[in-house]
């Protein structure tokens, strides 16, 4: 899974994965079926950890709980290079049908652990929860652009701005 999510799912080959599974590039091919069953198969498994992961989430409700989730879910100092890695993704769940099903089906339960977790504000929660993740997306992509500080301070910043104009939170502290 390093190697697919850190090289990009087409940008890697068998032989990489191999080598960091202690498997050949044949073996890869005789249990995946093919580079794009590999990819599936990672991206499944992610989502189960994802999934597990959204279990356990607190279950505190409003803008900094919402804030918190999201914060959380953004790369740190040590890991904000990757995010222009997610661009790759983005593209092969636009290009691929199975890659996108895979994908689309940890965000409905993420929109849904949000949905559940959101403030009351002047539209419904689910769409709130769009909103507020295309904000999320959005503002990775502009602080990629403007490196801005950090990253998750850029993030969070931006959230807090969104909250208070919905009415539900004060803005307060990090960059952006």
């Amino acid at each position: 899974m390093p190697v697919i999510f850190g090289k990009g799912p087409r940008e890697f080959t068998l032989g990489e994965a191999g080598r960091a599974a202690g498997l050949s590039a044949g073996t890869l091919l005789q249990r995946f079926g093919s580079k794009q069953g590999l990819v599936i198969a990672a991206l499944e498994l992610a989502n189960r950890r994802n999934f597990a992961a959204l279990d356990r989430l607190p279950e505190a409700t409003g803008a900094e709980a919402i804030i918190r989730i999201f914060v959380d879910r953004t790369p740190g100092p040590e890991h904000e290079h990757l995010v222009s890695d997610q661009l790759l993704w983005l593209r092969e769940s636009m290009a691929d049908a199975a890659v996108n099903a895979v994908s689309r089906d940890y965000f409905v339960q993420f929109r849904k652990a949000l949905a559940d977790r959101m403030p009351v504000i002047a539209i419904p929660a689910d769409q709130a929860v769009l909103l507020v993740e295309a904000l999320w997306h959005g503002s990775m992509i502009q602080w990629g652009i403007g490196r801005d500080g950090h990253l998750r301070a850029y993030v969070e910043c931006n959230l807090r701005r969104w909250f208070a104009l919905a009415g539900v939170s004060p803005p307060s502290g990090g960059a952006g």
